[in-house]
């Protein structure tokens, strides 16, 4: 996966030419986010820049001939969080297949994180202090697929931000409809089990592979 040069926060309202159905659902975003404590990213607080670099470095790969998108990777990514939703400490503990995908899937990850854009993992820190995150992207000849996981501080919790966060998910999708946001907003669920909440994005490989060729020639 390949982060979107200049993503528009799913939290961040869009001008006044919004849709009705959108401005509603902006408004049940707020609603659930303010509901359940979840930080949304504000336009103005997030540092485009690291994005825009990561961008410039996948393109410079392509430039290069080093980045074949079709090739199998997998890396998983080890982290704890700070009071801000920042990671702390991350480090690989699984780096396979393709080297260029999987050191630009580090990238990815390292670029939403000094972006700010990982302010919803907020909450979960709040919820369990100091807690393990793990990110996982794995690409085969089918499809692609990129969790993350942690730990919460009881059963309860884990339920509760999972349904939170998936209402969350479905009222972005909508606020950004037409965008390739949509597309990854709608391809992301969240679910529980025990203590343990994850999100889980899927995707057939062929459709990443173009949305990722789309990004990199707008950029």
């Amino acid at each position: 996966m390949i982060a979107s040069a200049s993503p528009t926060p799913a939290g961040s309202p869009t001008p006044s030419d919004q849709k009705p159905e959108i401005s509603a659902a902006q408004k049940e975003l707020d609603r659930v986010a303010a509901e359940n404590n979840i930080e949304l990213p504000k336009e103005g607080e997030i540092n485009k820049k690291a994005l825009k670099d990561f961008a410039a470095d996948a393109n410079k790969l392509k430039n290069e001939g080093k980045l074949d998108l079709n090739q199998p990777f997998e890396i998983v990514i080890e982290s704890e969080l700070d009071e801000n939703g920042k990671l702390k400490n991350p480090r690989f503990t699984k780096k396979a297949g393709d080297p260029h995908l999987a050191e630009l899937s580090g990238g990815m990850i390292g670029a939403l994180n000094d972006s700010g854009f990982l302010v919803y993992l907020k909450r979960i820190n709040e919820d369990n202090p100091g807690t393990k995150i793990i990110f996982t992207v794995k690409q085969d000849q089918t499809e692609v697929v990129a969790t993350v996981e942690s730990d919460t501080s009881s059963i309860d919790s884990a339920r509760k931000l999972a349904n939170g966060f998936n209402i969350l998910l479905a009222a972005g999708a909508i606020t950004r409809k037409g965008k390739d946001e949509e597309v990854l907003l709608k391809n992301t669920k969240v679910s529980s089990d025990e203590k343990r909440i994850k999100f889980n994005f899927t995707m057939p490989r062929q459709l990443v592979v173009d949305l990722i060729k789309k990004q990199l020639a707008a950029s």
